[in-house]
């Protein structure tokens, strides 16, 4: 299979690159700086910006395949890693550059889209324990959340056979002395079970990412993922 990927120079999206291309697959990313990604056979790399449908549009005819389905991986920027430090992205840049890409998507014909969000979004929020909730509440991070869950909003209006991966605290690499790509268990899309312990590693959402889209699964809603 052909895929779209935005959000493929980042932490997790790394991983989606990979994962696909290990199977066979082959993709196009659309990235803000080329450099960003290294070249790999199977992979075609289109700088632009997500906010931008012309760029999306080169993306999709940058190679000579049609993408069967897009894998969205972006996430808000801010000034540093702490949770404090100021936002940098613009305000919607996820849920705008979503809408951008499902409408690109729609209009090219491919109608699956699945799109890594994070618990807590939706119907999710009640089920989230307490001390998550009052670090989001806290820090900056509310608003990557809150952008999420702009992202879960328009999703659910296009016409796209989406899919909403919400990832409990991510594991990155430099958390973990292996890279640990385990099976991920799923817990609906309210996230029954949830405890403040929950993580998952992000070659393990990648693998899901993956496997959702090849697959087909979970068509037209959203599931909670943790180890």
């Amino acid at each position: 299979m052909h895929f779209l990927l935005l959000g493929a120079s980042g932490r997790t999206g790394q991983h989606v690159v990979s994962e696909l291309l290990s199977q066979g697959h082959t993709a196009v990313a659309l990235v803000r700086t080329s450099s960003s990604l290294t070249p790999r056979p199977g992979l075609t790399i289109v700088t632009g910006s997500p906010l931008s449908k012309s760029d999306i549009r080169s993306a999709l005819a940058a190679p000579s395949l049609s993408p069967s389905a897009a894998i969205i991986t972006l996430n808000t920027l801010r000034k540093s890693d702490s949770p404090f430090a100021a936002q940098l992205s613009p305000p919607r840049f996820l849920a705008d550059s979503c809408a951008n890409a499902c409408e690109v998507l729609e209009q090219a014909g491919v109608h699956r889209v699945v799109v890594m969000s994070t618990a807590g979004v939706g119907d999710s929020w009640g089920n989230l324990p307490w001390l998550s909730k009052a670090f989001l509440s806290w820090t900056n991070v509310k608003y990557a959340l809150e952008d999420h869950g702009l992202v879960d909003k328009e999703v659910r209006l296009t016409k796209m056979h989406w899919t909403l991966v919400r990832a409990v605290r991510l594991q990155f690499d430099d958390q973990k002395p292996i890279d640990a790509k385990t099976v991920v268990r799923t817990m609906g899309s309210k996230g029954d079970g949830m405890s403040v312990s929950d993580s998952v590693s992000v070659a393990s959402v990648a693998s899901f990412l993956v496997k959702v889209a090849v697959e087909g699964l979970f068509v037209q809603s959203a599931v909670v993922v943790a180890n």
